[in-house]
This record gives C-alpha cells, structure tokens and sequence, in this order.
C-alpha cells in the first residue's frame, strides 16, 4: 500500500509537467524558466552512448543536473546524507521517464556530470528541448529529450 501511494504520489508531480511552457521546465514542483537556465555556468561533455538506432557519439553542453537542482532549491549542501536516500525523476514531454540517484550526482559522493544538455555537436536542441544526459552509461535509456519535469523524490520508509 506504501509503494502504490508513493507511485501516486510520483504521477502527481509529473502529470501537470507536461503542459510546461516551452522554453523552460518544472523543478521540483516550481516553474524553473529558460532565463534562468541560461544564467548557470554551462559544461560541456563528450558523451557516447547505444540508442536503438546505433551507437551516439555527441558533445552536450549545458548546467550540470546539480547546478540546476541548487539554483532552484531543491538539493542544498547542509545536509549531504540526504543525497543517499534521494533520487531525481526526469520527465520528458512525451511521458518518458528516467531515476538518477542524487548520490550519483552529488559533489559529496559521486559527482558525476550530468547535464541538462541545451545543446548538442555545439547546435542549439531548440526552445523548449533540453536533454539529460548520463555518462558513462552504455545505453542511453537515462537520457531523457524534451525535459518537462524534474522532481528530487525520497522513497517512503518502509
């Protein structure tokens, strides 16, 4: 019964998502706009990953995950053991989703560089069309187009 309320509780945040304005996107249940994104320091990565049509080998660059996830209050450096039990649930408009562990990406444990890709082999994806991308994954089911929604979730205790 706790993990069916926690899974509705989950739709409930990412359902209104994808209706998100173009250009900008919802974080942890807050509009988060284009503007702001574009005044976080941007990364740039070379990326390859299996997608079902072959092998991608692309440079991505935009705000790292983090850094996105900071500016918009969602994770803060006061209580780092947070990050363990956390985790980030990325929905792209079509209702894709992916879970990255906030340990994954936290400057406390892991620190790895996922961006929220605002382009790609250095051309604009366009308003309204940023990318999660994962690396170091060997296929590309984290990386999430169209981001519309990103939530920072804590399972329920059992």
């Amino acid at each position: 019964m706790r993990v069916l309320l926690g899974l509705l509780g989950v739709l409930a945040q990412i359902l209104p998502a994808w209706s998100a304005a173009p250009g900008g996107i919802e974080v942890a249940g807050a509009p988060f706009t284009a503007a702001a994104i574009a005044k976080l320091p941007i990364v740039e990565d070379k990326i390859s990953f299996w997608t079902d049509h072959g092998q991608l080998n692309a440079a991505f660059a935009g705000p790292l995950l983090w850094t996105v996830l900071n500016a918009a209050h969602a994770v803060g450096p006061a209580n780092p053991k947070a990050a363990v039990r956390g985790y980030v649930l990325v929905t792209g408009s079509d209702g894709y989703t992916a879970v990255i562990a906030l340990g994954e990406i936290a400057p406390a444990f892991e620190e790895k560089r996922v961006i929220l890709a605002e382009t790609m082999d250095g051309k604009p994806l366009g308003a309204g069309h940023l990318r999660v991308v994962v690396p170091g994954d060997a296929r590309g089911g984290r990386s999430v187009r169209d981001v519309v929604s990103i939530a920072v979730l804590t399972p329920p205790a059992l």
